[in-house]
């Protein structure tokens, strides 16, 4: 394995994952995804990897025995060709760092230790907007991107894990695809060229874990997946929580956590460092980052908060808040629809079906949402916003926003005193 190279693609500019930061940057359990998906890779066996990342977070990347290098262009082709001066005739491995896959495959993978050129095929019976594989038998004919609902040539689509006994020769084969080509379509272009001048590529059929990390809500998957990683409890020497307050499942809480009376914890959660969790507030199945305050009363379910994030009695439900956002007392993130079908969310201009019943609100970095807020399912709340009190939000609001509700009011002149005796009131025993 030691002639192995392995080339983590993860050069996009995460445009889809609006209005959340960059997804590689996203931190799960304390480290960003990125870390996560580099630790992965370690623990199977890779030794030799790198990572190609776009110049906005080039210098956010770093780690012990890793090589980062900044694409130039975009697309697949693009990130491939920008790592070629680590390419040989070595064998290569070719991986999407959006991609959550199970270790299983890696190993599957590396047992063929440079005999063939593999492609990995998820057998999947909905339609997936990405490249599909046309067979026959096990060996793989073309790669066909984003066939359309009614033009999949297989079941199966392919998964970016891609295996080749010499990594040169995709060089040699992206070099030959015209600029011209549309970016999102080159790389697959050059598989198929090669496989059209006698290149064998085998499929090797996959139906482990797999989670495209994609859009803003897959960050709950992503979270749901790293809590199921927690084998046991985990709450630092110097975590306070006070006798009233009760912990059930298994937790993480880091150094400086606060657990203030009557609160209620329900694992898996996991808990950053100096967070408090304030009065008769229930967590449920979340993450929590650092430095962030869960204010009296509020109920946190299944939900993605980040760092320095504040809250005070409010209802957070299926959601999703990226760092510094503070919501105030009484704002309210609807996640169901009253026919109980899937929230779908606007992408790019594109509706689209995000595949969840329930899902709240996605609140990007830096915003202020104000109190008796009320926002619809599936809404997104873009950076730098300000979303004023007491508004109804069934809309995407679009970063650097200020929105407020416009009231119209009927003053007149009091004519009857306001009584101060509520004696009457009361039942006489």
């Amino acid at each position: 394995m030691n002639n192995l190279t392995v080339l983590l693609l993860s050069g996009g500019k995460s445009t889809r994952f609006w209005p959340l930061p960059h997804k590689m940057l996203l931190p799960f359990l304390g480290k960003s995804f990125i870390e996560h998906q580099i630790n992965f890779l370690k623990t199977v066996g890779c030794e030799d990897i790198v990572v190609v990342v776009n110049s906005e977070i080039a210098t956010q990347i770093n780690g012990e025995g890793i090589t980062v290098e900044t694409q130039q262009g975009e697309g697949q082709a693009a990130a491939i060709l920008s790592a070629r001066q680590f390419i040989t005739d070595n064998p290569l491995l070719v991986l999407n760092a959006d991609d959550v896959i199970s270790s299983s495959l890696i190993s599957r993978l590396l047992e063929f230790s440079g005999r063939k050129n593999l492609l990995t095929g998820f057998h999947t019976t909905e339609y997936f907007p990405g490249g599909y594989l046309e067979l026959v038998g096990k060996q793989v004919k073309r790669v066909i991107e984003k066939p359309g609902k009614d033009k999949t040539p297989s079941s199966y689509v392919r998964l970016v894990c891609d295996y080749f006994s010499r990594g040169i020769d995709i060089i040699n084969y992206l070099e030959k695809v015209p600029h011209a080509v549309k970016s999102d379509d080159r790389y697959e272009r050059a598989l198929s060229a090669m496989m059209v001048a006698g290149e064998q590529f085998e499929m090797l059929s996959y139906s482990d874990t797999w989670l495209p990390i994609k859009y803003p809500w897959h960050t709950l998957a992503a979270m749901d997946y790293f809590l199921a990683t927690i084998t046991s409890s985990q709450i630092d020497a110097s975590v306070q929580v006070h006798a009233t307050a009760t912990i059930t499942g298994l937790v993480v809480l880091e150094a400086g956590v606060r657990v203030m009376e009557y609160a209620k914890l329900v694992g898996p959660l996991y808990i950053g460092k100096n967070t408090i969790i304030g009065n008769h507030t229930m967590v449920r199945s979340s993450m929590i980052g650092e430095n962030s305050v869960i204010g009296f009363g509020s109920d946190i379910t299944r939900s993605y908060i980040g760092s320095n994030t504040w809250l005070h009695t409010n209802y957070v439900g299926d959601s999703v808040l990226a760092n510094n956002v503070g919501v105030g007392a009484g704002a309210v993130f609807a996640n169901l629809r009253f026919d109980e079908k899937n929230v779908n969310s606007t992408v790019t201009k594109e509706r689209i079906d995000t595949g969840r019943s329930k899902l709240g609100v996605m609140i990007g970095e830096n915003s202020r949402i104000g109190v008796g807020v009320h926002t619809m399912p599936g809404i997104k709340i873009g950076s730098n916003c300000v979303v004023g009190a007491t508004v109804l939000l069934d809309h995407d609001v679009p970063d650097n926003t200020r929105i407020f509700t416009k009231q119209s009011h009927t003053v007149m002149k009091n004519q009857e005193p306001v009584s101060i005796d509520r004696t009457k009131f009361r039942k006489k025993i």
